[in-house]
């Protein structure tokens, strides 16, 4: 939830617990003005039902059936929030991927895995515009790219590459 939309649920809260105090206090007034005037006919009761529909709806719609129901039913409707989690898994893989490249010297050992590395960064910057909902269509090739990295760092490839890292870094 962004800024201007919590702004906006806070400012919704606000009028509702208004427009329940008021409620509460005027009827407050009306039943001890009922009882202080004429306690035979209680007739408190017919405003205190008017109003306390309009409560309960305004309840409704603030708790139950407002713009948050709204966005999650489309979220649930679109598959967004499956999405939503989807780009969260992958923003974490791209991380540990990250921090296991960084922890080798690419370009001391093959130049050419520079690309590796490249493709990671551009990997965590698609995933930044699909977080920003900026680039949807990218998803599938951002899960791709992931794929085809971490079957990069599980392979012995990758462990001859780490092992030669260490041993290099050992002679220094």
């Amino acid at each position: 939830m962004n800024e201007e939309k919590a702004r906006e649920r806070v400012d919704e809260l606000r009028d509702y617990y208004t427009h329940l105090a008021t409620y509460v206090a005027v009827n407050l007034f009306l039943i001890i003005l009922n009882l202080v005037t004429s306690p035979g006919p209680l007739w408190f009761i017919y405003p205190l039902l008017g109003w306390g529909i309009g409560i309960a709806i305004h309840t409704a719609e603030v708790f139950w059936t407002g713009p948050d129901w709204e966005e999650r039913k489309i979220q649930e409707l679109t598959g967004l929030k499956q999405t939503q989690d989807d780009i969260q898994r992958l923003s974490e893989r791209t991380e540990n991927l990250i921090t296991i490249l960084s922890s080798v010297h690419w370009e001391q050992i093959d130049p050419e895995l520079m690309e590796t590395r490249e493709n990671l960064e551009a990997t965590k910057q698609k995933i930044v515009r699909l977080k920003d909902q900026r680039d949807s269509r990218s998803h599938a090739e951002v899960a791709e790219q992931i794929e085809k990295l971490e079957a990069f760092v599980t392979s012995s490839k990758f462990d001859f590459y780490e092992m030669a890292a260490r041993e290099k870094e050992s002679k220094n």
